[in-house]
């Protein structure tokens, strides 16, 4: 398999899993509001969820890295690192959220608490730097120049959402939901078709 087509499959890939979650999210604010934490089984599912999503945002990166041009490659080696630990840490906490911590009853991201502060540093902070990176990974093309904008407002709105837990204000922390749940399936879907036009003109046959 190509980088480009591991790029295209993993952006289809994130913006499906994207969507299900913006959608699962949404029922769960609409069943428990924003004063109350979401509880199963929603919670459960939006775990699930994480988990899926993270292996194909890591290969979404990796794609990346490796069909950008040696100039840009310090750029999509950081990113590619920011999304790798990125994926570790969401899939750490939800697999112990899934396992252990139903086990003894200690379930539940609520702030504050460690198991919440690792997710934030994943999906605000590690993803959100991941995606400003990889918007300077991309040419300075018509198509790559729009795409920088779209990675860097989803990448800006994940890394605005600490500001909830950095002033004690949770309901600020939905900027960076709005980011990695909402722009950032956007993004992937529009990688997609970056690395899918990619692939056509990789195919072509030298003249």
């Amino acid at each position: 398999m190509t980088a480009a087509r591991l790029g295209a499959r993993s952006g289809v890939a994130v913006a499906m899993v994207g969507v299900t979650y913006a959608i699962v999210l949404a029922a769960g604010m609409a069943r428990h509001g924003l004063s109350e934490p979401i509880a199963d089984p929603i919670l459960a599912i939006m775990e699930v969820l994480a988990i899926a999503s993270a292996l194909p945002t890591l290969a979404l990166f990796v794609a990346l890295h490796a069909s950008t041009e040696p100039a840009r490659q310090l750029w999509a080696t950081l990113s590619a690192c920011c999304a790798a630990m990125f994926a570790f840490a969401t899939m750490g906490v939800h697999l112990v959220e899934l396992t252990s911590g139903r086990a003894t009853g200690s379930h539940g991201l609520v702030w504050p608490s460690a198991t919440y502060a690792v997710e934030l540093f994943a999906w605000d902070f590690l993803l959100g730097l991941a995606l400003v990176l990889a918007a300077g990974a991309l040419p300075a093309t018509e198509h790559g120049l729009r795409l920088r904008a779209w990675l860097r407002a989803a990448g800006g709105l994940c890394l605005a959402g600490l500001i909830g837990p950095l002033v004690g204000n949770m309901r600020l922390q939905l900027v960076g939901v709005a980011g990695y749940a909402i722009l950032f399936p956007i993004v992937a879907w529009r990688l997609a078709g970056w690395f899918r036009a990619l692939e056509k003109r990789q195919s072509r046959p030298a003249t």
